[in-house]
């Protein structure tokens, strides 16, 4: 769960707003339109500024760039989202060798995490050059994944009616099966990051039917339990979601950070002008190591975070962190009863997930915390390796873009996609 200072700034501003001006007793009155502060890319404008142009290109720019071919897919979920999947093709000519590799990535993230940071670092185009047939998804909510068969996200609430739920009881198995249909093989490998990891276990945990479709899941930055969040002002911020959640509602406010509202176009500019800003603000966020990223590889990738999420999904987070529990949305006592049956949310069985796992986890790293993936880990009957990265400084993004990456992560899952290509 990636969080910047600016997120939980406006997450404050919310909270303040909320408590002067919410008469709790009463459900929120919720307008007909969303609340939109979408704003034009201004392209031209940060060319003119002499901004990396790697900092404002897509996916599909940044691998023409690079001299990746690069496919776009679409796909629709069960309850109607449409989503884009992007095909990195393999380097290599024997088709035989190219094994399916899916990638997932985090919450307020995009297929984009997995090429910023360069050829060399990108994880994306290191599969893509070691044979594998490389499928990136995005799930709903974000910039490349905001269209639905009936709701507009731009004028219906119920469009943003979702958490990391939905992700992986609908978006991740649509993905994984058009992944499996388009290729002919049975199995595939999976990446998740984050969020990303997060999903896949609420589709194996629920539909455990999946894990046989699974060669390797390599978890970077594992999120389920969220006892020992060591974030203090993540820590606070969820104490006060109910009613963060209830004015956002009565503001017409259903997705939070998306790429075209004024905080990314704002974060965009700075990232692309002041590198340091960023470097300093993802240190502050996630316990990143000021420094360990060159400020070029920062600019361009945090300029291409914040890409949308729904305010419920942050809600089901906060109430994990609350809880102490990895479980399903808290729909309240009554709500609970309706949807699962009992008073409170049932948890997660991911003592379901049969599906080999490595997990790779960080020391420094202040959202996905070794404490609680000490108790993930014996939880799951299929576990390969827990490998800590064998730097005290190693956070949640070191993971995908610290210099060291190639030999100390990538090394570690193509050692292991190797084991289980057969």
């Amino acid at each position: 769960m990636e969080q910047y200072p600016i997120v939980w700034t406006l997450y404050f501003l919310i909270l303040i707003q909320s408590i002067l001006q919410i008469d709790t007793s009463r459900p929120p009155l919720r307008p007909n339109k969303l609340v939109s502060y979408s704003l034009p890319q201004k392209r031209a404008l940060k060319k003119a500024l002499g901004i990396n142009e790697d900092v404002y290109l897509n996916f599909t720019e940044l691998t023409a760039k690079y001299n990746y071919p690069t496919e776009v897919h679409t796909v629709t979920t069960a309850d109607g989202y449409i989503l884009k999947v992007f095909r990195i093709l393999s380097k290599c000519s024997e088709t035989d060798k190219q094994y399916p590799v899916l990638l997932l990535h985090g919450i307020f993230d995009t297929t984009d995490l997995w090429v910023v940071p360069g050829t060399r670092n990108g994880l994306g185009y290191v599969l893509a050059d070691n044979c594998y047939d490389v499928w990136a998804a995005n799930h709903r909510g974000n910039y490349y994944s905001r269209k639905h068969v009936k709701l507009d996200p731009d004028e219906d609430q119920e469009y943003w009616n979702f958490t990391f739920d939905e992700h992986g009881n609908y978006d991740l198995p649509t993905c994984m099966d058009y992944v499996l249909r388009s290729t002919g093989h049975s199995k595939l490998f999976f990446v998740g990051h984050s969020q990303g990891t997060t999903d896949y276990f609420v589709l194996t945990s629920m539909q455990p039917e999946y894990n046989d479709k699974v060669r390797l899941a390599a978890m970077l930055g594992p999120v389920a339990w969220m006892k020992n969040l060591r974030h203090p002002i993540a820590r606070i911020g969820a104490q006060h979601y109910m009613a963060i959640k209830a004015f956002s509602e009565n503001a017409g406010i259903s997705e939070i950070l998306g790429r075209e509202h004024l905080v990314h176009f704002f974060l965009e500019f700075i990232c692309g002008l002041v590198p340091s800003f960023c470097d300093i603000g993802l240190s502050l966020s996630t316990g990143y190591k000021p420094g360990s990223i060159p400020l070029k590889d920062i600019s361009v990738a945090v300029a291409h975070e914040l890409s949308g999420t729904s305010v419920k999904n942050l809600a089901h987070f906060s109430q994990l962190i609350l809880s102490g529990r990895f479980q399903r949305y808290d729909e309240g006592s009554e709500g609970n009863l309706e949807l699962y049956g009992t008073r409170k949310p049932p948890q997660y069985n991911v003592s379901q997930i049969t599906s080999p796992i490595l997990l790779i986890t960080a020391q420094n790293d202040l959202l996905s915390t070794l404490k609680d993936i000490d108790i993930l880990a014996p939880k799951l009957p299929n576990l390969v390796e827990n490998y800590v990265v064998p730097e005290p400084y190693w956070s949640h993004h070191n993971h995908l873009w610290d210099l060291k990456a190639p030999e100390l992560v990538f090394s570690k899952i193509l050692e292991y996609f190797n084991k289980y290509k057969d």
